[in-house]
Formats: structure tokens, C-alpha cells, sequence
């Protein structure tokens, strides 16, 4: 063959265009040879579903050993909530500390559970959270509070702005515009 565009036939070995789906000599079908890849694909299909029945029982025993793991994580962390001890601050004094050097105050607190007493600043209507302020005329940062759920709700729905408050809770950030944020575990 001198061509790169003839082919021969399987049939009758006579010479025909690559391209043509019959042999214009015996008129047997001109079958292209399957490329090595599309034949590898296709083997390891059949091998993914002929293993697909065994890894199903494998995800069931799976999945059963993670919901006992999970029993456990949750009874561990039923006892560290019982453990949790938190540390008395007032917003005056954590302010204090954030105006110092908000770097340091950062890695003081961010993470801690803390107790802590201030005046009531905002009061979010929607009841997504409340404000903690300092005890100065003109404060307009201190402690955002996040309020979790309908009980801690309805404890705020009962304050009134400018009292004092003291509450626990874990501090989740600490910035030097934003001041603290804290989510809330109780209200005293």
C-alpha cells in the first residue's frame, strides 16, 4: 500500500479508500479496528460493576461503625459540655485589652468560654443577636452576642437596652473594628 488513504479489504485483500463503509470489490463492510482505549474503558466498566455488589456491603458495615463513632463523639461532647469552665470578664475589661493591642487580645480569647457582665447595647430586631457595650459614654463597639436558639430568645425579649447583663458563652472572634463576637450559651 502506497497510500495513507487506502486500506485492504479483509475479505478479498483487494485495495479500498480507508474511509469507504463498503469493499466496492466484494461489498463485505469495511470494519474500522477499535481503538486500544475505547477497549480499555470498557474493560474497566465491567470490572466496576462486577465489583460494585462487594463495596456496597463494605459502605454498610462502613457507615454503621461511623453512626457508633458518632454515638461516641456525642456522648464525649455532652461530658465537655457538663466540664466547660468559663472565665469572669466584664466588656471593660476585654476592651480594655482589645484598645492595648488587639494582636495579643486575640490570642488571649478568641476560642475562650467566658462569663462575662455589661450594659445592653443593641438589641436586633430580627433576634439574631445583641450587643454588649463598655461602660463609657460614646462606646459604639464591645461584645456582639449571637443568639442560638428560641430559649436564649426569649430571655432577650425580656431585657431592656441600657441594663446590665451578664452572660457565658464562647468567644468565636476578636478584631480591632468589629470588637468581640461571641455566641451565646446562657443568659443570667
Amino acid at each position: 500500500m502506497s497510500n495513507n488513504k487506502l486500506t485492504t479489504c479483509k475479505t478479498c485483500g483487494k485495495e479500498m479508500a480507508k474511509n469507504a463503509k463498503v469493499c466496492p470489490n466484494c461489498g463485505a463492510k469495511n470494519k474500522k479496528p477499535i481503538p486500544w482505549f475505547i477497549a480499555i474503558i470498557v474493560v474497566i466498566v465491567i470490572i466496576a460493576i462486577a465489583s460494585g455488589g462487594k463495596s456496597g456491603s463494605k459502605s454498610t458495615a462502613s457507615s454503621k461503625s461511623d453512626s457508633n463513632n458518632s454515638a461516641a463523639e456525642s456522648t464525649a461532647a455532652e461530658s465537655t459540655t457538663q466540664a466547660i469552665e468559663y472565665t469572669s470578664y466584664t466588656v471593660d475589661d476585654l476592651m480594655s485589652q482589645l484598645n492595648d493591642n488587639a494582636l495579643k487580645a486575640s490570642d488571649a480569647h478568641k476560642g475562650e468560654y467566658v462569663k462575662i457582665t455589661g450594659k445592653l447595647g443593641v438589641i436586633d430586631s430580627s433576634g439574631k443577636y445583641i450587643s454588649l457595650l463598655p461602660d463609657t459614654d460614646f462606646a459604639i463597639i464591645g461584645v456582639t452576642c449571637y443568639i442560638k436558639n428560641d430559649e436564649t430568645k426569649a430571655k432577650v425579649a425580656e431585657l431592656s437596652k441600657d441594663s446590665t447583663v451578664t452572660l457565658t458563652g464562647k468567644i468565636t472572634d476578636v478584631g480591632e473594628v468589629m470588637g468581640y463576637m461571641l455566641n451565646i450559651d446562657n443568659i443570667e
